[in-house]
């Protein structure tokens, strides 16, 4: 039995616990997804850049935030304590980008001995505590190439352009089975070459223009067409915030900015609010208009910062990027 456990959030933190297990359990929590993602800092010194951005794009408080980092860092900072750590994680693009961090800051440590690694191919918070701990016999125990394999593609996500991560595309160790799906994913979120959208920025102009939909309605309609589905609520409607309250708005409806903090007529006034397309949102989802030719972006792809009227973009159609000079990188791998 491991003496600590690492995993992905309270939830499934919470499921362990309730199943029995007795070691300590530490949250990862961070939506590595979205915000800067740097490689040259300690994990402290990122943390410290992970709870600035946190604070500002939800609203939350800077200092509790940090201190929850902090909390977590002091834990693996003190690693040596435990003689067995077991990495809880699943397969969706949430997980696995926080698997390569963590796996990352262990072989920075050259800590490979006591370590084992759980990969669920669902998710650990639909489980029950008599459930969850099916996926024990996913585990498996990691050594130091697998961690150097690890460390390097985190390094490569934190790279100022996103050429090597599609590079990486043709070469995923066997020891990550869900992290290609998952990369790729998180290269569909770079803007398209035609729409200048990410695609879930496409999945929300497609659902508003072919159905009658809330936010509430249209985040779960969102996240059913993911083939693992990694973005929480609130990072969804910061979303939705985009596009209705770009310089040239894609979206109309909402009463104001989502209020994670708000009154509960203040939420139901957000999350009911009936949403259509602007005319320049119709232009765009019809491909008539390139939405970056409009609206510039001001948004971070890990190490990468999309910035301005021409930046980097993914082919989801061809699988390749784009260059901020409009060039095509050699095709990563084929498409799916």
């Amino acid at each position: 039995m491991a003496d600590l456990v690492i995993t992905n959030g309270d939830s499934a933190a919470e499921l362990l616990a309730a199943a029995g297990v007795t070691a300590s359990i530490v949250a990862w929590r961070d939506v590595l997804h979205e915000g800067p993602l740097r490689a040259d800092l300690s994990l402290d010194q990122l943390s410290d850049l992970r709870a600035g951005f946190l604070s500002e794009r939800f609203g939350i408080d800077f200092a509790g935030v940090r201190a929850e980092f902090g909390a977590r860092d002091a834990v693996m900072r003190k690693h040596e304590l435990y003689d067995q750590i077991a990495i809880w994680l699943e397969h969706d693009l949430y997980d696995q980008l926080q698997l390569l961090q963590i796996l990352s800051f262990f072989a920075s440590e050259g800590r490979a001995e006591g370590l084992v690694l759980v990969q669920a191919d669902d998710f650990l918070g639909n489980q029950t505590p008599e459930t969850i701990l099916q996926f024990n016999k996913h585990a498996v125990s990691l050594d130091l190439p697998t961690l150097g394999a690890a460390h390097r593609i985190w390094n490569e996500l934190c790279t100022p352009t996103p050429e090597a991560i599609a590079q990486r595309l043709r070469s995923i160790p066997d020891s990550f089975p869900f992290l290609g799906p998952a990369l790729r994913r998180f290269l569909a979120e770079l803007p398209s070459p035609v729409s200048g959208l990410s695609r879930t920025e496409s999945t929300v102009l497609e659902q508003v223009a072919g159905y009658e939909v809330t936010p509430a309605h249209l985040f779960r309609m969102a996240i059913a067409t993911e083939e693992a589905a990694f973005m929480g609520d609130w990072s969804f409607y910061r979303i939705l915030d985009d596009l209705a309250f770009a310089p040239v708005p894609l979206l109309r409806g909402l009463p104001g900015r989502f209020p994670p903090f708000g009154t509960a007529s203040e939420r139901e006034r957000y999350l009911y609010a009936p949403l259509d397309l602007t005319a320049h949102g119709a232009n765009v989802h019809g491909g008539v208009t390139d939405n970056l030719s409009v609206n510039p972006i001001d948004r971070w792809w890990g190490g990468t910062h999309l910035l301005g009227h021409s930046c980097w973009r993914w082919d989801r159609l061809e699988s390749r990027l784009i260059s901020p000079s409009g060039a095509a990188i050699p095709e990563a791998d084929e498409a799916p």
